[in-house]
């Protein structure tokens, strides 16, 4: 994989519209390369022979209860404090750039 440079992570970053100082971004690189050199070790790892599998149990389990309703509240009870509403809806500013 290549080696990616302080300046790739300061220019990702505003593109993804924050700052980085160089120190920050010394650490991300750091950080980054022992990340990589994990992947590749990972990749040594010789898997011939093993399954492939999607969940880590035999049989699939699931810890989540079931959706019971309990209480349902109406639209109106929903918008009854709202600062404002129209048409079953609330109203709020514009929160997208």
């Amino acid at each position: 994989m290549e080696k990616h440079s302080k300046a790739y992570f300061i220019n990702l970053a505003h593109q993804l519209r924050f700052d980085l100082t160089d120190k920050e971004a010394q650490d991300i690189v750091d950080e980054f390369s022992i990340l990589i050199d994990q992947m590749n070790l990972l990749n040594t790892i010789d898997t011939t022979g093993v399954e492939p599998m999607v969940y880590p149990f035999e049989e699939a389990t699931s810890f989540m209860r079931e959706d019971l309703v309990d209480h349902v509240l109406s639209a109106q009870e929903a918008l009854k404090n709202a600062p404002s509403s129209k048409n079953g809806f609330f109203i709020t500013k514009k929160v997208v750039l």
